[in-house]
């Protein structure tokens, strides 16, 4: 469906703001999670300095924390940045999302699929694991969207829209990174990757497919894990020495992400092939006759 460019301009700006305050939400999750604490109770965010509850003119996403100072109105405690990070990272993915794929039932899945890989993220990158609630729901509730629009003849816009290439992509990116899993746990003596990436790519590769998965976990994930791990080198030697562990899963996201986008263009760019011959790779049954 072609849109206007006041109605694009419009769904932007409310994808922005809805994304702003689903971020404010999942600030909430990624602090309660891995604490066993509810999500739900309490209802309002509190400060967990003085215990008091936040003040919903005090709870508004990205602004709140700077006018504010990042602090507490009651007791001053510093509330860190990265809550307006949190919240101002969320609501650029569902603008971006809405710009590239509009008003479809696509923006709908890569929405949420956004949403999952932020908490995951942060989460790991807090307690290096992956929360099941997020990685296994994932990875049985995209397949089954995808079979769902697929069946409606409402696929469009999807990068996956067949319910056999999302299926086939889940499996394939579990099974290709557990297989990476096993050897790298086999030549090291100790495990070399949580299962948490496992589920992670079985919930990613259903709506990137086997080829795209294969490309985030043996390229471009490595790739940026290992451009941080330089960079968080280099700040030690600088007595910066906060970081002892990386973990693999907010890489496995990033460049999932970037891989819906850019992956087909990487991957022909690279290969010197024509515009739109990756998507002969997408359903591997074809070259068995099937």
């Amino acid at each position: 469906m072609e849109l206007t460019a006041i109605e694009k301009l419009f769904g932007t700006v409310f994808c922005f703001v809805t994304g702003a305050c689903i971020g404010s939400y999942l600030n909430v999750f990624i602090y309660r999670w891995p604490r066993g604490m509810s999500t739900n109770s309490p209802s309002r965010s509190i400060c967990f300095s003085c215990g008091n509850p936040i003040r919903w003119q005090d709870n508004l996403p990205i602004l709140s924390w700077f006018l504010l100072g990042g602090k507490c109105r009651t007791c001053k405690a510093a509330f860190s940045i990265r809550y307006a990070l949190v919240e101002l990272f969320t609501a650029c993915l569902f603008a971006q999302i809405f710009l590239v794929f509009g008003l479809t039932f696509a923006t709908g899945v890569y929405l949420l699929w956004a949403a999952l890989m932020v908490a995951g993220s942060f989460i790991d990158i807090d307690t290096c694991l992956l929360p099941d609630r997020i990685t296994l729901s994932g990875s049985v509730i995209f397949p089954l969207l995808v079979l769902v629009l697929d069946m409606a003849d409402a696929s469009e816009g999807l990068v996956v829209g067949d319910w056999r290439e999302a299926l086939f992509g889940a499996f394939f990116g579990a099974g290709f990174i557990y297989f990476i899993r096993f050897l790298g746990t086999a030549a090291f003596g100790r495990e070399a990757m949580g299962l948490g990436d496992v589920k992670l790519m079985a919930m990613n590769g259903a709506l990137l497919g086997w080829w795209r998965s294969l490309f985030v976990i043996m390229g471009l994930g490595p790739v940026l894990a290992l451009l941080t791990v330089l960079l968080l080198r280099l700040l030690q030697r600088f007595k910066i020495e906060r970081f002892s562990e990386v973990p693999f899963g907010p890489f496995l996201c990033l460049a999932s992400y970037l891989s819906l986008y850019w992956a087909d263009e990487m991957i022909e760019w690279w290969l010197a092939l024509p515009p739109g011959a990756t998507a002969s790779l997408d359903q591997p049954w074809r070259w068995l006759g099937w």
